[in-house]
């Protein structure tokens, strides 16, 4: 496999690979595959497909059947060229994986484990809407640091109540 995936000078071939960018030259490399969903003209598969196929969102496994190399397969990533046609598939193979495994609870709804899996999707624990969100308003930010402070309050009337006090651990 390494033979075509270099040029005849022993460089990594990134371009050269696909299709889309393919040049007839005297170098006799023939693209390998495409980065279209299908290819066109029914030669040569597409990569986005294997891409997807090994289910991998390390890539690690892909790259290295796929390039023989992990290096190979950062500089292909890296390529601006190339970069247009697969920036999006690490985020179709997250939805992939993600609708696999909502079907995979689903299939629980008959199992023992059914009481678990009816309470996910009822309260769609698929979505991870703390991670997808930015920074906190202003408005978010006075209310918890209110919030915080109306704590701070009540278990400091609470401990005075009960006859405890705060230990400074810092030698004061």
């Amino acid at each position: 496999m390494s033979n075509v995936m270099k040029d005849n000078v022993g460089r990594y071939r990134t371009q050269s690979l696909f299709r889309e960018f393919y040049v007839h030259t005297s170098t006799g490399l023939a693209p390998l595959w495409t980065l279209k969903d299908e290819d066109p003209q029914g030669e040569l598969p597409s990569l986005k497909r294997i891409y997807l196929d090994y289910e991998d969102p390390t890539e690690y496994s892909f790259a290295m059947a796929t390039f023989g190399n992990w290096q190979h397969w950062l500089k292909i990533k890296n390529s601006k060229a190339i970069q247009v046609y697969i920036e999006d598939w690490p985020l179709e193979l997250e939805v992939r994986l993600k609708s696999r495994g909502i079907l995979g609870v689903a299939a629980e709804l008959t199992g023992k484990n059914a009481f678990s899996a009816a309470k996910f999707l009822a309260n769609k624990g698929w979505q991870d809407t703390a991670s997808k969100r930015g920074r906190p308003s202003k408005e978010e930010i006075e209310k918890e640091t209110k919030i915080a402070a109306k704590l701070q309050e009540e278990v400091s009337d609470d401990m005075a109540r009960i006859g405890l006090s705060l230990v400074s651990s810092g030698g004061e």
